[in-house]
């Protein structure tokens, strides 16, 4: 017999792994107070005030830290989020300018090789509070890109100076003066509507209802930060979607499994000792986050079945049962939940779900918080003498239930929006091709889609040719729009296919608009809910061709009704916005409030689309909300963008006060006065009347696509009908 060679984590006597230094020990840490402390938690402090510092700022933030910037030059020398964030008392603010000199404290190294930072941070830490007691200090003024990069000299006497103080130092780009480091983040929302589309709060400001419980980080240990970036997102784009709900629901259910028994209405002691509940319930959590947790299927004794003679008062006490016991087994219910339960139904678990999950028997149903009814469906055919229903050892709407689950809701129907291409039907994208040929249940075709792409179609797939003949297209347009809601509700696929891409000629915008939003064809279709969001597949899968950017920069001059796609600038936005605007007096300048959305990675499943004006798009880059560009990107600067974002708005080019017919020129629409013969100065001031009145309702536009205050919109990712076209290779 021969021994299978030992593993080179097993070469240590007694088959213990043999560690192998070099890499950190990941801790999540959180700054928030325990109740049973009295104290408040340590500042976070932050040296530096540039964009790193706010990054660094908001994830301390997230964190329940109190955050203490240490900055020169004054609060106007900070970046524009620090101001903000000081200014609304998030975080405060500590100018080193102020603060120096020096307190006669023993330090290991002498004064004078200190410099005069070092020494402002000593004065300032020395005269603290004795109740406040410095911990952490992050350094982020040693960023390499940066023009005022603070020298290495600098940093090692504040690393020093921190180090006799105790205090653990995080220096950027130093990895040798770091004694703690930052992994790249990715928190997961618990629920998946985003309130950003939506809120009426600034940019900066951090909704508390945003963000989930579910964090991911990963860390290269200084091998590859960027490329730790990049495996995060690719780690997020193939979890579930719904992975923070799900957990978030976990964290409610545990909640739930608790409350009952540490209801002072409810809670008793043991009834066979002394110890109180609380002490029971603080000797074990089986759903702790750790690695080392005893097995949810170690065996324990079997509870007694319900008798039909049982009364209320027995079924309380089961095998004399105490309250903290109980607890402890629905916590361990808990436990075996997250364990098998598929994530999809996780996350969709309702509170009423985890209650009757919870419940041991069904008579605990009548009581206290707990208390919930339960429709006929869910019941068990027999009940107890007291006319309670029998709970089966399972919950009767658990996936494993021999009992019938409640009946699925019907499947919600999709439109699909698809490009023919230029005609052969070689030349369909993959998409589409799916799309015609495999998820179709009904193609909407217009008249000039070819009957080659046509004859790919299964012939058990109704296909409805547009008639669209003279005089009659508006009337054909409307009975396509109406056909696909109709379909849709039914809960078929509908592909509407249009020759070429159909946001060339195509009237996609109209169509998108009347999807998400379709009339009531008669009152008893007036409450039917909205349909999943339309998907646009482009008629060509080939990228668009362009002149790369040299030393000069050039920019086409506005005009009203043109939209701008600039390839490859995001790393020049700066250069770009500039050109743009220029003076913003000129005909040709673009205004400062113009919609700009730049795309990066688009089409992919790490996509993000960052929304805002010319005038804050490059404060939305540099924000911690953005972090790290993802190249490539794309930028897309004109009324376009915010033209199909909600109830749409289209009207842009229509004439009145705001605009003229094709978008024209406001001041070439004022220079009309002149050849009817008003006077010079008639014709400046209904040409500035003209501006100031378009100015101001552009300006309203703008708010109402972004929100009230809002400066900027993050969306991350693809639309989930994306998912049925992943290919697996």
């Amino acid at each position: 017999m021969i021994s299978p060679s030992p593993s080179p984590s097993n070469l240590v006597t007694g088959g213990f792994p043999t560690p192998h230094p070099g890499v950190s020990l990941l801790l999540s840490f959180s700054f928030s107070k325990p109740s049973c402390l009295n104290s408040q938690p340590a500042p976070f402090y932050i040296l530096g005030s540039g964009p790193l510092a706010a990054q660094r700022a908001f994830a301390a933030l997230e964190a329940d830290a109190s955050v203490v910037i240490l900055g020169k030059g004054g609060l106007e020398n900070a970046c524009e989020e620090l101001r903000w964030r000081v200014n609304h008392r998030q975080v405060d603010w500590v100018d080193l300018d102020n603060a120096m000199g020096y307190h006669n404290i023993a330090l290991d190294a002498p004064k004078s090789d200190m410099d005069d930072d070092a020494l402002a941070l000593d004065n300032y830490f020395s005269n603290l509070p004795s109740s406040v007691i410095p911990k952490f200090l992050c350094i982020t003024d040693t960023l390499l890109s940066t023009a005022t990069r603070r020298s290495r000299a600098s940093a090692i006497s504040i690393y020093t100076l921190c180090h006799a103080r105790n205090m653990s130092v995080n220096t950027t780009d130093y990895s040798d003066l770091c004694d703690f480091s930052f992994a790249t983040t990715y928190r997961f929302l618990d629920s998946l509507a985003s309130p950003s589309s939506h809120s009426t709060f600034p940019s900066f400001t951090q909704v508390s209802t945003s963000g989930g419980a579910l964090q991911i980080a990963v860390t290269t240990n200084g091998q590859g930060c960027r490329l730790a970036s990049r495996i995060k997102r690719e780690i997020v784009t193939r979890l579930p979607r719904n992975l923070g709900q799900a957990v978030g629901n976990v964290g409610r259910m545990r909640a739930l499994a608790k409350e009952r028994d540490q209801n002072p209405n409810l809670a008793q002691t043991s009834s066979s000792t002394n110890i109180s509940v609380a002490e029971e319930l603080g000797e074990i959590d089986p759903c702790v986050d750790t690695e080392t947790a005893s097995t949810p299927n170690l065996p324990v004794p079997q509870r007694p079945s319900r008798t039909h003679s049982s009364t209320k008062a027995d079924s309380l006490d089961i095998g004399n049962e105490s309250v903290a016991e109980r607890t402890r087994r629905r916590m361990k219910w808990v436990a075996q939940i997250s364990e098998y339960w598929p994530f999809e139904k996780l996350a969709a678990m309702t509170e009423r779900d985890m209650k009757r999950y919870l419940e041991d028997e069904c008579v605990e149903q009548e009581e206290g918080p707990f208390t919930t009814s339960v429709d006929s469906q869910f019941s068990c055919p027999a009940t107890t003498k007291n006319k309670f229903p029998i709970s089966p050892v399972l919950p009767p709407t658990s996936i494993h239930s021999i009992f019938p689950s409640p009946p699925t809701p019907a499947k919600p129907g999709q439109i699909l929006l698809i490009g023919s291409g230029p005609g052969h039907p070689s030349l369909l994208t993959v998409a589409a091709h799916r799309a015609l040929t495999e998820l179709a249940d009904i193609v909407l075709a217009d008249k000039l889609v070819p009957a080659a792409v046509l004859e790919l179609i299964p012939s058990k797939v109704e296909v409805v040719i547009a008639r669209k003949f003279p005089g009659n297209a508006d009337r054909a347009q409307q009975e396509m729009m109406e056909r696909a809601v109709k379909e849709a509700r039914k809960g078929k696929c509908v592909v509407r296919l249009k020759q070429g891409d159909p946001a060339i000629y195509g009237r996609f915008g109209e169509e998108m608009l009347y999807f998400r939003n379709p009339p009531p064809f008669s009152p008893s279709t007036a409450d039917f809910p909205p349909l999943p969001p339309t998907l646009v597949i482009p008629g060509v899968s080939s990228a668009l061709a362009a002149p790369t950017m040299r030393q000069s920069l050039e920019m086409p001059k506005y005009e009203r009704a043109r939209t701008v796609v600039i390839l490859m600038g995001v790393a020049r936005l700066k250069s770009v916005v500039k050109a743009l605007i220029a003076s913003g007096k000129d005909d040709g300048d673009y205004p400062s409030h113009l919609p700009i959305a730049i795309i990066e990675r688009a089409s992919m499943p790490d996509q993000r689309v960052v929304e805002s004006t010319l005038e804050d798009i490059e404060c939305a880059m540099e924000s911690a909300e953005v972090g790290a560009q993802r190249p490539p990107g794309m930028m897309v600067v004109g009324w376009s963008v915010p033209a199909l974002w909600g109830d749409g708005n289209v009207n842009v080019l229509d004439g009145g006060s705001d605009d003229v017919e094709g978008g024209e020129s406001v001041r070439n629409r004022a220079s009309e006065t002149v050849e009817r013969g008003f006077p010079e100065e008639e014709r400046k001031t209904t040409l500035l009347k003209n501006v100031e009145m378009q100015t101001a309702e552009d300006i309203g536009r703008v708010r109402n696509w972004l929100g009230n205050g809002v400066r900027w919109r993050v969306r991350e990712g693809l639309a989930p009908a994306w998912d049925m076209f992943n290919i697996n290779i």
